[in-house]
Protein backbone atom coordinates (compact mmCIF):
# COMPACT_ATOMS: atom_id res chain seq x y z
CA UNK A 1 0.00 0.00 0.00
CA UNK A 2 1.31 3.45 -0.90
CA UNK A 3 1.70 6.03 1.78
CA UNK A 4 1.23 9.65 0.72
CA UNK A 5 2.45 12.76 2.48
CA UNK A 6 0.69 15.89 1.29
CA UNK A 7 1.52 19.56 1.67
CA UNK A 8 -0.69 22.38 0.46
CA UNK A 9 1.19 25.08 -1.47
CA UNK A 10 -1.59 27.45 -2.56
CA UNK A 11 -1.92 26.50 -6.23
CA UNK A 12 -0.86 22.89 -5.76
CA UNK A 13 -0.31 20.04 -3.34
CA UNK A 14 2.93 18.06 -3.07
CA UNK A 15 2.88 14.31 -2.48
CA UNK A 16 5.71 11.92 -1.84
CA UNK A 17 5.24 8.25 -2.68
CA UNK A 18 7.55 6.44 -0.30
CA UNK A 19 7.79 3.21 -2.28
CA UNK A 20 9.57 4.81 -5.26
CA UNK A 21 10.84 8.09 -3.75
CA UNK A 22 9.04 10.18 -6.37
CA UNK A 23 7.45 13.55 -5.76
CA UNK A 24 4.16 14.46 -7.43
CA UNK A 25 2.84 18.00 -7.79
CA UNK A 26 -0.90 18.16 -8.36
CA UNK A 27 -2.37 21.51 -9.40
CA UNK A 28 -5.72 22.44 -7.93
CA UNK A 29 -8.72 23.91 -9.72
CA UNK A 30 -7.76 27.50 -8.92
CA UNK A 31 -4.33 27.07 -10.44
CA UNK A 32 -5.57 25.21 -13.46
CA UNK A 33 -8.53 27.41 -14.34
CA UNK A 34 -7.11 30.82 -13.42
CA UNK A 35 -3.34 30.75 -13.45
CA UNK A 36 -1.73 27.87 -15.34
CA UNK A 37 -4.50 26.74 -17.64
CA UNK A 38 -2.75 24.74 -20.39
CA UNK A 39 0.94 25.27 -19.68
CA UNK A 40 1.80 21.57 -19.88
CA UNK A 41 3.17 21.94 -23.42
CA UNK A 42 5.46 24.75 -22.20
CA UNK A 43 6.51 22.66 -19.19
CA UNK A 44 7.55 19.79 -21.46
CA UNK A 45 9.81 22.09 -23.48
CA UNK A 46 11.16 23.71 -20.34
CA UNK A 47 11.98 20.42 -18.60
CA UNK A 48 13.93 19.26 -21.63
CA UNK A 49 16.00 22.45 -21.53
CA UNK A 50 16.54 22.14 -17.77
CA UNK A 51 17.85 18.59 -18.16
CA UNK A 52 20.23 19.59 -20.95
CA UNK A 53 21.61 22.51 -18.94
CA UNK A 54 21.64 20.57 -15.64
CA UNK A 55 19.70 23.32 -13.89
CA UNK A 56 17.25 21.09 -12.04
CA UNK A 57 16.25 17.53 -11.25
CA UNK A 58 14.30 15.38 -13.71
CA UNK A 59 10.69 16.40 -14.30
CA UNK A 60 7.99 14.58 -16.20
CA UNK A 61 4.53 15.81 -17.21
CA UNK A 62 2.12 13.01 -16.28
CA UNK A 63 -1.16 14.72 -17.20
CA UNK A 64 -2.72 18.16 -17.58
CA UNK A 65 -2.41 18.86 -13.84
CA UNK A 66 0.20 16.38 -12.53
CA UNK A 67 4.00 16.62 -12.70
CA UNK A 68 6.41 13.94 -11.49
CA UNK A 69 9.61 15.27 -9.92
CA UNK A 70 12.76 13.40 -9.01
CA UNK A 71 13.36 13.58 -5.26
CA UNK A 72 16.32 15.72 -4.28
CA UNK A 73 18.19 16.00 -1.01
CA UNK A 74 20.64 18.85 -0.73
CA UNK A 75 24.28 18.04 0.09
CA UNK A 76 24.67 21.28 2.04
CA UNK A 77 22.60 23.57 4.20
CA UNK A 78 22.22 26.93 2.50
CA UNK A 79 21.47 30.18 4.29
CA UNK A 80 21.61 33.82 3.25
CA UNK A 81 24.38 34.44 5.76
CA UNK A 82 26.50 31.58 4.42
CA UNK A 83 25.84 32.57 0.80
CA UNK A 84 26.96 36.18 1.26
CA UNK A 85 29.90 35.35 3.52
CA UNK A 86 31.39 32.99 0.94
CA UNK A 87 32.32 34.84 -2.25
CA UNK A 88 33.12 31.66 -4.17
CA UNK A 89 29.75 30.16 -3.26
CA UNK A 90 27.92 33.36 -4.24
CA UNK A 91 29.73 33.55 -7.57
CA UNK A 92 28.83 29.92 -8.35
CA UNK A 93 25.23 30.64 -7.41
CA UNK A 94 25.03 33.66 -9.72
CA UNK A 95 26.81 31.78 -12.50
CA UNK A 96 24.10 29.11 -12.35
CA UNK A 97 21.35 31.75 -12.35
CA UNK A 98 22.92 33.26 -15.47
CA UNK A 99 22.61 29.85 -17.17
CA UNK A 100 18.83 30.12 -16.79
CA UNK A 101 18.88 32.95 -19.34
CA UNK A 102 20.45 30.56 -21.89
CA UNK A 103 17.23 28.53 -21.99
CA UNK A 104 15.66 28.84 -25.42
CA UNK A 105 13.25 31.77 -25.14
CA UNK A 106 10.85 30.02 -27.52
CA UNK A 107 9.92 27.78 -24.59
CA UNK A 108 7.37 30.42 -23.55
CA UNK A 109 5.97 33.76 -24.69
CA UNK A 110 4.51 34.54 -21.26
CA UNK A 111 5.70 37.86 -19.79
CA UNK A 112 5.30 39.63 -16.44
CA UNK A 113 2.50 41.82 -17.75
CA UNK A 114 0.57 38.67 -18.79
CA UNK A 115 1.00 37.36 -15.26
CA UNK A 116 -0.30 40.60 -13.72
CA UNK A 117 -3.20 40.75 -16.15
CA UNK A 118 -4.07 37.14 -15.36
CA UNK A 119 -4.43 37.99 -11.69
CA UNK A 120 -6.33 41.27 -11.94
CA UNK A 121 -8.93 40.17 -14.47
CA UNK A 122 -10.15 37.48 -12.07
CA UNK A 123 -10.81 39.89 -9.21
CA UNK A 124 -12.80 43.10 -8.84
CA UNK A 125 -10.47 44.08 -5.94
CA UNK A 126 -7.72 45.21 -8.33
CA UNK A 127 -9.46 47.83 -10.47
CA UNK A 128 -6.78 50.44 -9.71
CA UNK A 129 -4.09 48.07 -10.99
CA UNK A 130 -6.21 47.06 -13.96
CA UNK A 131 -6.53 50.74 -14.95
CA UNK A 132 -2.73 51.02 -15.01
CA UNK A 133 -1.95 47.91 -17.10
CA UNK A 134 -0.67 49.97 -20.03
CA UNK A 135 1.66 52.05 -17.85
CA UNK A 136 2.79 48.95 -15.95
CA UNK A 137 3.74 47.38 -19.27
CA UNK A 138 5.87 50.41 -20.18
CA UNK A 139 7.51 50.38 -16.74
CA UNK A 140 8.36 46.67 -16.97
CA UNK A 141 9.67 46.95 -20.53
CA UNK A 142 12.26 49.62 -19.72
CA UNK A 143 14.62 46.63 -19.87
CA UNK A 144 14.38 44.04 -22.67
CA UNK A 145 12.05 41.16 -21.85
CA UNK A 146 13.88 38.46 -23.77
CA UNK A 147 15.36 36.02 -21.24
CA UNK A 148 13.77 33.04 -19.52
CA UNK A 149 13.65 33.60 -15.76
CA UNK A 150 12.80 31.22 -12.92
CA UNK A 151 10.41 33.74 -11.41
CA UNK A 152 10.32 32.40 -7.84
CA UNK A 153 13.90 32.20 -6.55
CA UNK A 154 14.22 31.76 -2.79
CA UNK A 155 16.10 29.36 -0.54
CA UNK A 156 13.35 26.73 -0.43
CA UNK A 157 13.64 26.37 -4.21
CA UNK A 158 17.46 26.20 -4.26
CA UNK A 159 19.50 23.06 -3.60
CA UNK A 160 23.17 22.12 -3.78
CA UNK A 161 24.14 18.72 -5.16
CA UNK A 162 27.82 17.89 -5.63
CA UNK A 163 28.67 21.62 -5.47
CA UNK A 164 26.14 22.40 -8.23
CA UNK A 165 23.20 24.71 -7.61
CA UNK A 166 19.86 23.27 -8.75
CA UNK A 167 16.57 25.13 -8.92
CA UNK A 168 13.14 23.67 -8.18
CA UNK A 169 9.53 24.84 -8.56
CA UNK A 170 9.42 26.34 -12.05
CA UNK A 171 5.71 27.20 -11.95
CA UNK A 172 6.37 30.91 -12.47
CA UNK A 173 9.02 30.76 -15.19
CA UNK A 174 8.64 33.69 -17.50
CA UNK A 175 10.23 35.92 -20.13
CA UNK A 176 11.84 38.98 -18.56
CA UNK A 177 15.26 40.52 -17.94
CA UNK A 178 18.28 39.33 -15.96
CA UNK A 179 17.45 41.81 -13.21
CA UNK A 180 14.03 40.29 -12.57
CA UNK A 181 15.26 36.98 -11.14
CA UNK A 182 17.79 38.78 -8.95
CA UNK A 183 15.13 41.23 -7.79
CA UNK A 184 12.76 38.39 -6.93
CA UNK A 185 15.47 36.64 -4.92
CA UNK A 186 16.28 39.91 -3.13
CA UNK A 187 12.61 40.57 -2.41
CA UNK A 188 11.65 37.08 -1.21
CA UNK A 189 14.75 36.79 0.99
CA UNK A 190 14.48 40.39 2.23
CA UNK A 191 18.07 41.23 1.30
CA UNK A 192 19.60 44.46 2.53
CA UNK A 193 21.23 47.11 0.31
CA UNK A 194 24.71 45.75 0.90
CA UNK A 195 23.66 42.24 -0.16
CA UNK A 196 21.84 43.55 -3.25
CA UNK A 197 24.93 45.54 -4.16
CA UNK A 198 26.96 42.32 -3.94
CA UNK A 199 24.46 40.57 -6.22
CA UNK A 200 24.90 43.38 -8.71
CA UNK A 201 28.69 43.39 -8.46
CA UNK A 202 29.17 39.66 -9.02
CA UNK A 203 26.35 39.18 -11.56
CA UNK A 204 27.27 42.32 -13.54
CA UNK A 205 23.60 43.30 -13.58
CA UNK A 206 23.17 46.95 -12.60
CA UNK A 207 21.72 47.98 -9.25
CA UNK A 208 19.31 50.18 -11.19
CA UNK A 209 17.88 47.18 -13.03
CA UNK A 210 17.53 45.05 -9.90
CA UNK A 211 15.91 47.90 -7.95
CA UNK A 212 13.62 48.64 -10.88
CA UNK A 213 11.94 45.25 -10.52
CA UNK A 214 11.69 45.12 -6.71
CA UNK A 215 8.28 46.88 -6.65
CA UNK A 216 7.07 44.58 -9.44
CA UNK A 217 8.01 41.57 -7.29
CA UNK A 218 6.08 43.14 -4.43
CA UNK A 219 3.09 43.70 -6.71
CA UNK A 220 3.10 40.07 -7.85
CA UNK A 221 3.36 38.90 -4.24
CA UNK A 222 0.37 41.05 -3.31
CA UNK A 223 -1.71 39.74 -6.23
CA UNK A 224 -0.85 36.13 -5.37
CA UNK A 225 -1.64 36.50 -1.67
CA UNK A 226 -4.88 38.36 -2.32
CA UNK A 227 -5.96 35.49 -4.58
CA UNK A 228 -5.11 32.86 -1.96
CA UNK A 229 -6.81 34.81 0.84
CA UNK A 230 -10.40 35.72 0.04
CA UNK A 231 -10.29 38.49 2.67
CA UNK A 232 -7.32 40.80 3.15
CA UNK A 233 -5.28 39.85 6.22
CA UNK A 234 -2.71 42.19 7.80
CA UNK A 235 0.07 41.06 5.46
CA UNK A 236 -2.07 41.68 2.39
CA UNK A 237 -3.21 45.07 3.69
CA UNK A 238 0.38 46.20 4.24
CA UNK A 239 1.38 45.05 0.77
CA UNK A 240 -1.64 46.80 -0.74
CA UNK A 241 -0.55 50.13 0.80
CA UNK A 242 2.96 49.72 -0.63
CA UNK A 243 1.62 48.75 -4.06
CA UNK A 244 -0.73 51.73 -4.13
CA UNK A 245 2.16 54.01 -3.18
CA UNK A 246 4.28 52.59 -6.02
CA UNK A 247 1.44 53.08 -8.51
CA UNK A 248 0.80 56.66 -7.38
CA UNK A 249 4.48 57.65 -7.46
CA UNK A 250 5.64 55.83 -10.59
CA UNK A 251 2.74 55.26 -13.01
Amino acid sequence: MLRLEGKNKGFSSIYKILTNQKIYKIYNKTAFSIYFRDRQSEFKKLFKELNNLKLSVNHKVISRNIIEIEELKSDQNLSIRRLFNNNKLLKNFLKQIKKISSINKKVSSRKIINEIDNYVKHSSRHQKINNKIGKLKKYIEVYDQNKICHGDLHLENIFIKKDRFLFLDWDYFILSSSGYDLAMFAYLENLNKKQINKLSLYSKVSMEEINHYLPICQLLDYLYLSLIHKKDNEQVKKLKLKVNKFISNNL
